[in-house]
């Protein structure tokens, strides 16, 4: 029996099927797991990247444990204030919205007004046809801007059915995240003794090379992460700051939202820019130019100063390979792709230089 099961497993057809079902077996396993794997990624994510901050307590003499409960002490304060501040911003955007009309009146009486100005300017004759033919373009081109704003607020009107089932998920998702949280306790404090249980699964030939992967892995990836986290924390405060001086309303809040999205590069500036520029226009059009130019001034520090200082250093990738990483990334697998793109194409290029150029087949082909 054994004999002519090694004869048919000696047939590479026979392997490869069997390799293709086993495949299939483990991603379909894999998908029914998902809910629990990312509930223990997100707490091994959330352990690794407070690390750092324990072994800097270690290096002050402090009991690991004790630096695991400041860590966590920190992060509770920090998740109490965001609460705040998202809370806040909403409530203040749901009074602008309401706002929104009265703000706008002045901006749509000049454009109203606009072809009257336009037709008491003396134009020749020639072109006259020609800004006849444009302006009934614009005018098709408005409306049809304005029939799709109408039935997208129909659309977001008759989602009041879906309230119970948004509130459901949202609890859901609520409860995941602490049920992660309170894994990442347990990980972050034998986080050292898991790294070893886990070098110790691969053959111990190979366990020399799995370490030195893990450590430039931890130098580029790791670096990279931690490097961003800084990054996003000056941006939010040059924007907070930055948008108080110039009188918008709720500056901490804005800069908050700038830090937040910053976790991926050159968005949080973009992402906050709309809801200040909107807050800044109950102050007229002077305070949204001033916002306009703070927002501009943290865009360029960070992409000038900051980005290549920090981050920079970390991974030794060009600003275009950065953000061709965070396009594909987020093409291919959305918010995740977004924020893993660049920690990936950095530790891409560690392999490419470390383990590649020097490989034989590189060198004689």
């Amino acid at each position: 029996m054994r004999e002519a099961f090694a004869r048919v497993w000696e047939n590479p057809y026979v392997r490869v099927l069997v390799y293709l079902l086993l495949f299939y077996v483990a991603y379909r396993l894999l998908l029914r797991a998902w809910p629990a794997l990312s509930i223990l990624l997100t707490a091994f994510a959330i352990a690794y990247l407070t690390h750092p901050v324990v072994r800097f307590f270690e290096g002050k003499r402090l009991p690991r444990f004790l630096g695991v409960a400041l860590v966590y002490l920190g992060l509770g304060l920090f998740l109490g204030l965001a609460s705040f501040l998202t809370a806040q911003t909403v409530l203040e955007l749901s009074r602008l919205a309401q706002e929104l009309p009265r703000l706008l009146q002045p901006f749509l009486a000049w454009l109203l007004d606009l072809p009257g100005r336009i037709r008491a300017i003396p134009l020749p004759e020639t072109l006259k046809p020609v800004l006849a033919e444009a302006g009934q373009s614009l005018q098709g081109l408005i409306q049809g801007f304005l029939d799709t704003l109408v039935r997208w607020l129909q659309g977001l009107m008759g989602q009041g059915g879906n309230l119970l089932g948004f509130f459901i998920s949202l609890l859901g998702g609520i409860f995941q995240f602490l049920t992660a949280l309170t894994l990442s306790v347990y990980f972050l404090y034998d986080l050292p003794r898991l790294a070893q249980a886990a070098l110790r699964v691969f053959p111990e030939p190979y366990q020399p090379l799995v370490a030195e992967l893990a450590h430039k892995l931890d130098r580029s990836v790791g670096g990279y992460v931690r490097g961003q986290l800084l990054v996003a924390l000056l941006v939010g405060l040059m924007v907070g700051v930055g948008l108080g001086l110039v009188g918008v309303p709720l500056a901490p809040s804005l800069g908050f939202l700038a830090g937040v999205f910053n976790l991926i590069p050159f968005v949080g500036v973009i992402v906050s820019g709309v809801p200040a520029l909107l807050l800044a226009a109950t102050g007229g059009w002077g305070q949204v130019l001033l916002a306009l130019l703070v927002l501009w001034l943290a865009n360029q520090v960070e992409g000038n100063l900051l980005g290549p200082l920090i981050v920079g250093r970390a991974t030794r990738l060009h600003p275009v390979t950065a953000i061709a990483a965070i396009l594909v990334g987020a093409t291919l697998f959305g918010l995740w792709g977004a924020l893993l793109g660049v920690p990936t194409a950095a530790f891409l290029k560690v392999l490419l230089e470390e383990y590649y150029k020097k490989s034989r087949f590189y060198r004689e082909g």
